[in-house]
């Protein structure tokens, strides 16, 4: 049988409840409706879970195991799974977007209390004038948190309206919502939204660019014209989370953004997932 991430949350969500599991039910929510699992399988999304000292398999004396041996699948009941603490698995997730401390910004109030600038991890592409680009990027970026806060409270109603006229074929809000209630049969509910992020804004003049360069044009229909091209976004999609709400299991989804008579439309929203 294949698992799933719904089958890592309800692991996850036990061992934090009850902080030690024996294998033979961690084994259990792996299993099919016969009861059988692949060990293989329980393996390789015991791993994915494990980062940074999660939790730790013990045999009867209490001793550090492995999952990787043989033994706890062939007399599962002898060991037990302990949870140690979700910080290392969240700061895995969160090595991605952390900001990063800009050394040439440090200024000292006492030892051991500082005020530092910022840089952030992820770059923002710009086509046109790099003046004014930041605010568009962060118009389209309220923007598009709006648009993810309505998504997963259900707020379906003031969202149709956002997806343009010209928008790609078949890409609309029902087909965006169609794909997502698609992937929650694997992923379980995607009820939360995080790092809503700008990747690329076209601001001001662009002819420098070519009409049909794709690249620059990401490959909106070519009845719009590239003056009317704002910028291509993107936001996570969570299910399985930890209780402080760092992601475990994400899906993407990614907008691409026109002005249509001074005001934002969407032409493509993808969802991606891993």
């Amino acid at each position: 049988m294949a698992t799933t991430p719904k089958e890592i949350k309800q692991l996850l969500d036990r061992l934090i409840e009850r902080q030690n599991l024996p294998f033979d039910e961690v084994l259990s929510i792996f299993a099919d409706r016969g009861g059988k699992f692949r060990p293989g399988a329980v393996r390789e999304r015991l791993h994915f879970l494990w980062n940074r000292d999660l939790f730790v398999l013990l045999d009867e004396a209490g001793e550090p195991s492995s999952w990787d041996d043989d033994g706890p699948f062939k007399s599962p009941a002898a060991y037990t799974l302990r949870f140690l603490g979700i910080a290392g698995r969240e700061e895995v997730y969160s090595e991605s977007f952390a900001d990063i401390v800009d050394q040439d910004d440090v200024q000292q109030i006492v030892p051991g209390y500082v005020w530092v600038g910022l840089k952030r991890r992820s770059e923002l592409r710009i086509v046109g004038e790099q003046a004014t680009a930041t605010l568009l990027a962060e118009r389209l970026r309220a923007f598009t948190h709006q648009f993810s806060f309505h998504l997963v409270t259900g707020q379906h109603g003031p969202l149709a309206p956002l997806f343009s006229s010209k928008a790609v074929k078949g890409q609309n809000l029902e087909t965006l919502l169609t794909r997502i209630r698609n992937l929650e049969t694997e992923y379980g509910p995607l009820d939360y939204f995080d790092h809503v992020q700008v990747m690329q804004v076209l601001n001001g003049d662009t002819s420098m660019m070519k009409e049909g360069d794709g690249n620059f044009r990401m490959d909106v229909p070519k009845s719009i014209s590239l003056d009317a091209i704002r910028g291509w976004t993107q936001f996570k999609l969570i299910s399985v989370r930890t209780p402080h709400g760092v992601a475990v299991h994400d899906v993407t989804v990614m907008l691409k953004i026109v002005e249509e008579e001074g005001f934002f439309r969407i032409v493509d929203a993808t969802v991606v997932s891993s």
